[in-house]
């Protein structure tokens, strides 16, 4: 299945002030007609095949998710949705995405869609050369290629100055010497992007995995949502000098967007995942009964039913906005802020919402063979992820 563009919607308002003038973005939050193709055939497809046994099944897989099902989602689009229709891909944007993302959310979903078709395939598109998009995206549209970024160090920070890796210019290329930490899908991955140290700055490497010279040893780090991660130590490892990625010494640019990509996936995914455990509540406190009535009937249930809906509400208008800015905002502090609000009220408040499920549920909600933890024990590992709260409060801080 391939999806055509049409007139592009958006999501919430934005307000921009100068001297003389104050210029209003009216967003409208319902779906296009591309868009709405995108969400009911993800849910039809997503509801036969991301079922609880798959979803259980690939938390314990060594690759994390198959072949098959890899295969099918590539066929439907999806992973090449926000690449360039020359290179393969839909031409869309992060709003388009976001749609998507939502339903994969709700799923759970397994596989790096995040780390390979948003977070590598976009920063490879607008910081590649055109020898590097033409590798690359049409690989990564196909699903014959994955590519994974490799932003945090062994001591699980993103931030520029806690890269450990460094990078030393030859007269053939780069030699890489140190460590990255909490690789997703490293065992399956076809190019890791990368930042290190170099004398004139951080600069960004785009490492295939097939063809390194030197030495990399990798060592497993389960997650609590099921993601394979791994540690990385490389040693010697020689790259040849077209695998940087931008401009040397420019990396931190690269690393924003990264960050930004994968904070506003995470938070959509989230919110996507919050809708999920609420319907579930809710369909329980319809059918469980108490003293001879629905618990739904009482009025602590109802209340806790409304805090829910409410978080997933918030949290699902602030995702949008912030898909929206990613898309088409061009002040980096607006999209850092809007970003960055998003991400911080996933972590905060998606977590709660899934401890009111459990204490809605009871004891049935704790227990293995019920579907509840799979979306705690997720949503729990996905706040760590692209900034925990701690991190976007301090980005948020800098936008003031």
């Amino acid at each position: 299945m391939r999806y055509r563009r049409t007139s592009s919607r958006i999501a919430g308002w934005n307000c921009r002030a100068d001297d003389q003038n104050v210029t209003i973005t009216v967003m409208d939050f319902g779906l296009n007609e591309t868009q709405e193709l995108i969400r009911s055939s993800a849910a039809e497809f997503l509801a036969e095949t991301a079922t609880s046994d798959f979803v259980r099944a690939m938390a314990d897989d060594e690759r994390g998710y198959t072949q098959e099902f890899w295969r099918d989602i590539a066929e439907l689009g999806w992973l090449g949705l926000m690449i360039p229709e020359d290179m393969g891909g839909a031409d869309m944007d992060m709003s388009d995405m976001a749609v998507l993302l939502a339903e994969w959310g709700a799923s759970l979903a397994p596989g790096p869609l995040i780390e390979s078709s948003i977070i590598s395939a976009t920063v490879i598109d607008r910081f590649g050369s055109d020898q590097q998009r033409l590798r690359w995206l049409p690989a990564i549209a196909s699903g014959e290629s994955v590519a994974v970024p490799a932003i945090f160090s062994e001591r699980g920070y993103s931030q520029a100055d806690a890269v450990d890796l460094r990078a030393a210019q030859t007269t053939d290329g780069w030699v890489l010497n140190g460590n990255i930490g909490y690789v997703p899908y490293a065992n399956s991955a076809d190019l890791i992007l990368t930042p290190a140290r170099t004398d004139v700055g951080l600069t960004l490497f785009a490492i295939p995995t097939s063809d390194i010279r030197g030495t990399l040893i990798s060592d497993s780090v389960r997650m609590a949502s099921g993601t394979p991660t791994f540690n990385i130590g490389l040693n010697e490892v020689e790259l040849t000098s077209d695998s940087v990625l931008g401009e040397i010494g420019k990396g931190d640019a690269v690393m924003t967007d990264m960050m930004l990509y994968g904070a506003t996936a995470r938070a959509v995914q989230m919110a996507g995942a919050g809708r999920a455990v609420l319907d579930r509540t809710l369909g329980y406190v319809k059918e469980r009964k108490q003293f001879g009535r629905a618990i739904g009937s009482f009025q602590a249930i109802q209340h806790y039913m409304a805090d829910m809906a409410i978080k997933v509400k918030s949290v699902k208008h602030l995702s949008d906005r912030a898909a929206w800015a990613v898309a088409n905002e061009t002040d980096n502090e607006i999209k850092t802020r809007l970003v960055g609000q998003a991400k911080w009220s996933a972590n905060k408040l998606m977590p709660e919402a899934c401890w009111t499920a459990h204490q809605t549920h009871g004891a049935i909600g704790f227990t293995w063979e019920h579907d509840l933890h799979l979306y705690t024990r997720r949503v729990l590992s996905w706040r760590a992820e692209y900034g925990d709260l701690a991190y976007h409060i301090d980005e948020l801080a800098k936008t003031v």
